[in-house]
């Protein structure tokens, strides 16, 4: 149970580290012409973010049914 809490956590953070760039200095640069492209499709964001749904549904229907536990160990 602690596992899928383990996963619902830890794949956003990663989705954070990886997707979102630090906060850089502006820096003044004339404007150019930009080309369109397309950005750049990585099937490993869809992949973590399908894996990170399933668990997410997964969790919540235990909830709701009142058979999700965390168990302690003493």
């Amino acid at each position: 149970m602690v596992f899928q809490l383990a996963i619902l956590i830890v794949i956003p953070i990663i989705f954070g580290l990886v997707v979102v760039s630090p906060f850089d200095e502006p820096i003044e640069v004339e404007p150019t012409e930009v080309p369109q492209e397309e950005p750049g499709f990585n099937p490993l964001y869809i992949l973590l973010g399908l894996i990170w749904l399933f668990f997410l549904i997964r969790v919540l229907r235990q909830i709701m049914k009142g058979t999700y536990r965390v168990r302690t160990r003493i």
